[in-house]
C-alpha cells in the first residue's frame, strides 16, 4: 500500500511540475569545472563529453517517526522527487541549438512533455548517501538520464524539432563511409576544388575536424553548426537517419585539443581550425570560421568526406 501511496505521488508531483511550464526559463549560470560540464548552481549538470544529465535532491530524515528505518526511506523518497524536479530544470536548460532550449519545446508540446515525464520516471539512481546539514541529518539522491540513444532527452525532444533530418551544404563525395555512421544525402552543392595536393602532400586522409572555439562565447548544443564569418552556413542541416542523430548527435565537445584528439570521432589524423570571436548572425552554438578557413574545410571534406561521417569535436573552455 505504501509503496502504491509514494508512486502515485511521484506521478503527481512529475506531471504538476510539467504541466506548470507556461513560459520559457532561462538557463541558469554556469560554474567553472575542469571537464565539459554546464552547472545548474548546486542542482544538476550536463556533461557534454559523456553526454549525462545528472541532478541531485535532498530530503530531511524527520525527527518525528519512531522507526529510523522508515524515517530513512521516507527521507529518500522525498529526494528522489526533489531530485526528479531538478532534473526537469536540467532538461529545461539543454540547449538544442543556437536559438531553442528544451524549455522552448516541454512548454509547447502537450506530446514532449510526456515523453518528458516518462524520461523522469525512467531516471537512473546513481548514488544516494546520508548526509549533514548543520545538527540535522538528510539523505541525498542522485539521478541520471542519457543526452542520447533509447529514453534520452534527444529522443524525447528532437523528433519535434522543425526540419528534423534536413542537408549538408557541401558537396559529399566520401570514399571512406564508417559502417557505424550513415553517410549524408547532398542538396545545395556548391562548386569546391578538388585541388588539395598543397595543403596535404602526403595525401594521409583527414579523419575529422576539430574546431578550437575556446574564448568565442560559443555555447554547447545538441545541433551546432559552423558558419562563415557573414553567417552563412557551412556545415550542420544535416540529412541523416534521424535514429542516428537520437543515439549518437551530430557533433561532439571536448575541453581541450588534446582530450579533442583522444575520441573515436577524431581518427588518427584530425583537421584542427581555430573559430573565430563572433559573426553577423551567429548566435549561442554557431561556430564561425573564417573564410579560408571555410573554405578549406569544404576543399578537404570534398576528398576525405569526414564531416558527412559527423567526425566533428568542437573545444570550448571549461564553463564556456
Amino acid at each position: 500500500m505504501k509503496s502504491f501511496i509514494m508512486l502515485t505521488v511521484r506521478r503527481a508531483v512529475i506531471s504538476a511540475v510539467l504541466m506548470s511550464t507556461t513560459c520559457i526559463v532561462p538557463v541558469a549560470a554556469v560554474a567553472q569545472s575542469s571537464d565539459s560540464v554546464q552547472r545548474f548552481g548546486n542542482k544538476g549538470v550536463i556533461d557534454w563529453t559523456a553526454g549525462e544529465l545528472k541532478a541531485n535532491g535532498i530530503g530531511a530524515i524527520p525527527r518525528n517517526v519512531g522507526n529510523d528505518a522508515v524515517a530513512y526511506l521516507k527521507a529518500r523518497d522525498y529526494a528522489s522527487l526533489d531530485a526528479m524536479r531538478n532534473l526537469l530544470m536540467v532538461i529545461k536548460g539543454v540547449h538544442i541549438d543556437a536559438t531553442t532550449t528544451g524549455a522552448n519545446y516541454i512548454a509547447t508540446s502537450s506530446v514532449i512533455r510526456a515523453h518528458v515525464q516518462g524520461l523522469l520516471r525512467g531516471a537512473r539512481i546513481i548514488s544516494t548517501r546520508t548526509i549533514h546539514i548543520g545538527r540535522d541529518e538528510a539523505v541525498e539522491v542522485t539521478v541520471t538520464v542519457p543526452m542520447y540513444g533509447e529514453n534520452s532527452v534527444a529522443s524525447a525532444i528532437l523528433p519535434a524539432r522543425p526540419g528534423f533530418g534536413p542537408s549538408v551544404s557541401q558537396n559529399s563525395t566520401s570514399s571512406q563511409t564508417a559502417p557505424s555512421l550513415p553517410a549524408v544525402q547532398n542538396q545545395n552543392t556548391p562548386v569546391v576544388s578538388n585541388n588539395i595536393a598543397s595543403d596535404n602532400p602526403d595525401r594521409t586522409p583527414y579523419t575529422s575536424v576539430i574546431i578550437d572555439a575556446r574564448g568565442t562565447g560559443a555555447e554547447r548544443s545538441m545541433c551546432p553548426k559552423i558558419v562563415r564569418e557573414d553567417g552563412t552556413e557551412v556545415w550542420g542541416t544535416v540529412n541523416v537517419d534521424p535514429r542516428y542523430v537520437i543515439d549518437h548527435g551530430i557533433a561532439v565537445y571536448a575541453n581541450s585539443i588534446s582530450a579533442a584528439r583522444q575520441l573515436a570521432r577524431a581518427g588518427s589524423r584530425p583537421l584542427i581550425l581555430r573559430a573565430r570571436d563572433g559573426g553577423r548572425t551567429a548566435s549561442q552554438s554557431d561556430v564561425v570560421l573564417s573564410y579560408g578557413d571555410a573554405n578549406r574545410l569544404l576543399l578537404l571534406n570534398n576528398r576525405y568526406g569526414f564531416l558527412n561521417n559527423y567526425h566533428v569535436i568542437i573545444v570550448l573552455n571549461p564553463g564556456e
